[in-house]
């Protein structure tokens, strides 16, 4: 099992506390998705020049990966001007990748209105990307995001572009049970060839039957997380598992210090009591202050 944590959950920290967090909850990895208020890792001061070789370091020395940098990027263009952005932002962050040693970004899939062919606009983003990540021999991962929830239509884009060589998925386990009810069974046999990543958060619906629903800390929701774990074993999924824990959209949710170490603890539960073996002991309720 590898763990991560995306930095939406802890907006305002800088890399000291991240890591320091990370460590003593035992995750193994780092998905950045925005730093100390700038969600797009390439307009951060942080993420250029100096500044980058001195925060990569910092990550290594920790001995710590960094298992995804999570770009706003989208697979879906309703104009030339959008796909030409999309393409520029990944192409940014496969940049950046390098300075990591990482080999992994996030796209989403985006949005699909006033698009007459969806998954044929998709698939040709995603033959672009791929001529982009190829040759850094980066991995580009299509979220199961915005219109592209239902992990059919999903695998749909990649089918139509040819499977091409360096762009898979990332399934947002939350997204397509809780837009769609899909099953966990269904979403990883769609997802089976070549899923890499995965986010994973917990809500509860919310009274009144519109579809609304209120995040909360792992388990204490209804997202079946026991079924998506029995779902990835069953496809033999050896990826990342992300707590996607989104403080800086919804800062009404538990602080990073609890949610960090809780997700870290429920996963290594839920593992636990599939595998038969006793849970490792629990993380601390709250990180260590940062030195």
């Amino acid at each position: 099992m590898k763990l991560s944590y995306t930095t939406l959950a802890c907006p305002q920290w800088d890399i000291a506390k991240i890591l320091d967090a990370a460590i003593a909850s035992r995750y193994d990895a780092i998905d950045f998705r925005g730093y100390l208020g700038v969600a797009e890792l390439p307009d951060s001061p942080a993420f250029q020049g100096d500044a980058l070789r001195e925060l990569a370091a910092r990550v290594r020395d920790s001995g710590l990966a960094v298992s995804c940098l999570s770009s706003g990027a989208r697979m879906s263009a309703p104009t030339p001007a959008a796909r030409a952005k999309s393409l520029d932002s990944i192409r940014r962050s496969v940049d950046l990748c390098a300075a990591f040693g990482g080999d992994m970004v996030r796209i989403f899939g985006g949005p699909i209105d006033g698009i007459a062919d969806p998954v044929a606009n998709a698939a040709e983003t995603l033959l672009a990307a791929n001529e982009i990540a190829a040759p850094a021999n980066v991995r580009i991962a299509v979220e199961t995001h915005d219109s592209w929830t239902a992990s059919a239509m999903l695998r749909g884009a990649l089918v139509a572009a040819g499977w091409p060589s360096h762009v898979g998925f990332l399934w947002d386990t939350h997204h397509p049970f809780r837009v769609h009810g899909e099953d966990p069974a269904v979403s990883a046999r769609n997802l089976r060839e070549r899923l890499w990543n995965t986010h994973w958060k917990d809500s509860y619906p919310l009274p009144g039957g519109n579809g609304d629903h209120q995040l909360c800390l792992p388990g204490e929701g209804d997202v079946p997380l026991a079924a998506i774990w029995k779902a990835l074993q069953s496809i033999g999924y050896d990826g990342w598992i992300t707590l996607e824990w989104e403080k800086k959209w919804h800062p009404e949710i538990a602080e990073p210090e609890v949610a960090i170490p809780a997700f870290a603890n429920c996963i290594r539960k839920i593992a636990a009591l599939s595998s038969g073996v006793p849970a490792p002991r629990p993380s601390a309720a709250a990180m260590p202050p940062s030195s």
